[in-house]
C-alpha cells in the first residue's frame, strides 16, 4: 500500500474497467455524473509534465475511447475530458488523472467561465513568452516523474493538509 490513494486503486483493481502496460480507466470514487470515468497513468505521477509522451498519447487515446463508451453504453448526449493540473486548476489529487464526464441535455454540470477579451499586442506578448523559453517544444522529453521530489514547488502544494 502506498500513500496515494489512486496508486492503491489501480493495485487493488477497484472499480477498474479497463488496464494496459500504462494505463487505467476506473469509475470516478466521487462521481459529478453517473458514468464519470478516470483515466490514469500506472505509474504514479503527480503532475502531467512529468507523464513521458507515450504515455500522455495512451491517456487522451484510452479516454477518447471511454468517451465513446459512455455515449453507446449510457447514451451521453456529449462528454468533457477535463485535467486539472496543479491547485489553480482544481487538482486534489496527488496522481495526475483525466476525467471522462458523460453529459446529458439538462444535467447540473457547471464548467462555464467566462472569456476575456485580448489585444493582439497582449497575444502577441504571451506567444513570445513562450516561445523565447522554448516551452512549446515538440520533442521528446525524457521520463521525469522519477526526478520530482516532494520539495518540488509543482508538488510540495499538493502534498499539504487543508
Amino acid at each position: 500500500m502506498t500513500d496515494c490513494q489512486f496508486c492503491n486503486f489501480i493495485e487493488q483493481k477497484t472499480n477498474v474497467l479497463f488496464s494496459d502496460e500504462s494505463v487505467v480507466v476506473m469509475l470516478s470514487p466521487q462521481p459529478v455524473a453517473g458514468g464519470h470515468l478516470l483515466v490514469l497513468p500506472k505509474k504514479h505521477a503527480p503532475i502531467i509534465e512529468v507523464v513521458p509522451d507515450d504515455v500522455v498519447g495512451r491517456l487522451f487515446s484510452a479516454a477518447n475511447k471511454a468517451g465513446v463508451a459512455v455515449f453507446e453504453a449510457l447514451g451521453a448526449q456529449g462528454t468533457n475530458i477535463l485535467v486539472q493540473n496543479g491547485p489553480s486548476a482544481g487538482q486534489v489529487y496527488n496522481h495526475v488523472l483525466l476525467h471522462v464526464i458523460p453529459r446529458f441535455e439538462g444535467d447540473s454540470v457547471e464548467l462555464l467561465w467566462t472569456p476575456k477579451q485580448a489585444s493582439e499586442d497582449e497575444l502577441s506578448q504571451i506567444a513570445e513568452k513562450l516561445t523565447q523559453k522554448e516551452t512549446v517544444n515538440v520533442e521528446k522529453k525524457k521520463d521525469a516523474s522519477d526526478d520530482v521530489s516532494e520539495d518540488d514547488l509543482r508538488v510540495k502544494h499538493l502534498l499539504r493538509i487543508p
